[in-house]
């Protein structure tokens, strides 16, 4: 249950009356005055507030696209295909960066419920129980992509990322390697865990061992990761392949390789996950989902959430396809 009148009237000091007047879009209330309510009916999810808001300007167009993450590629190719398709679809769009941030996000949100957005795609999400909560109380039209909220029903758009790590280590498999080392993100990220799960039932499938050291963790950055490649490295080189998470770590290791005079693939095979101008500069075969593909199913998603507030949510995974290129030597010659 959300705030009553009475209770928000003794929090914020103002009159049930005006409050009420606010809420009902009649008689007379200060600009200033209607906006700080408005922001407080959102904040504590009065419980009736959300549709009557939301029916007061029934024409707003406008679509946010909360962003976390600026320096990966793959995030702003999406933010270039989300913007395109909210054009085509006769919406506009406006792009909020949180930082990864999670009170930024919640943020963001109430900001598009006051100003009564048509709808918000978030791309890899990190809020929880409270933006959950928020976006339930005002039924705001919402579509994820990479990831949701745990234990929440919103419309969602995944790469199969299970699949991918599965397609990735069995190629590697295919071309004779037997020792095959995963650096994957957090322990804490679905999507991390998705990749490696791939990763680890591909290898027992085919009867190959997993150990605790095959396992590296680079935490989806550069520094973490270019270390783990000096592990790797000054322990012996134990892996005839490796199949990496992501770009931004694949970046990380592969620069340490280099410095060390590791060469890929004649010393060390190596996979990515995710498709980017780096990888094809690189000659890196990569498994990835088109995100041209991402985003067009996501606003396919919201657009009919908008029109149809009533209708089942839906997750939709889609299929990762690999590019072979040079940077997996075939131990079967």
């Amino acid at each position: 249950m959300g705030i009553t009148i009475k209770e928000l009237s003794k929090i914020s000091g103002y009159s049930t009356a005006t409050i009420s007047r606010v809420i009902s879009g009649t008689g007379s209330v200060k600009k200033e005055t209607k906006e700080a309510i408005e922001k407080l009916l959102v904040e504590y999810n009065y419980r009736t507030n959300a549709m009557e808001i939301r029916k007061k300007t029934t024409n707003n167009k406008t679509i946010m696209i909360l962003v976390g993450d600026l320096d990966n590629w793959y995030y702003m190719e999406l933010v270039r295909v989300l913007n395109r398709q909210i054009w085509e679809k006769e919406y506009i769009p406006i792009v909020a960066y949180t930082d990864n941030q999670i009170e930024l996000e919640e943020e963001y949100v109430r900001l598009a419920l006051l100003k009564n957005y048509a709808g918000v795609v978030f791309m890899n999400v990190r809020g929880g129980d409270r933006l959950k909560e928020i976006l339930k109380m005002n039924q705001c039209p919402v579509v994820f992509l990479n990831r949701g909220i745990k234990l929440a029903s919103f419309d969602t758009v995944c790469n199969d990322n299970y699949h991918g790590g599965y397609q990735a280590t069995t190629y590697l498999i295919s071309k004779g390697h037997k020792r095959i080392g995963h650096l994957m993100g957090s322990l804490y990220s679905k999507t991390a865990l998705e990749r490696r799960h791939g990763y680890e039932d591909a290898m027992r499938d085919n009867g190959l061992i997993v150990t605790e050291n095959s396992i590296l963790l680079g935490d989806l950055n550069y520094k973490s990761s270019y270390k783990c490649g000096e592990d790797v490295v000054k322990a012996g080189l134990d892996f005839t392949a490796l199949f990496c998470s992501s770009y931004q770590m694949m970046e990380g290791i592969l620069d340490a390789f280099m410095d060390y005079g590791v060469r890929v693939p004649e010393d060390i095979s190596m996979i990515c996950f995710d498709e980017t101008p780096t990888t094809k500069r690189k000659n890196i075969t990569t498994v990835c989902t088109d995100p041209d593909k991402m985003g067009t199913t996501a606003i396919k998603l919201l657009t009919e959430r908008i029109k149809d507030g009533e209708k089942e949510a839906s997750t939709v995974y889609l299929e990762t396809k690999m590019r072979i290129r040079g940077s997996v030597k075939d131990l079967n010659r």
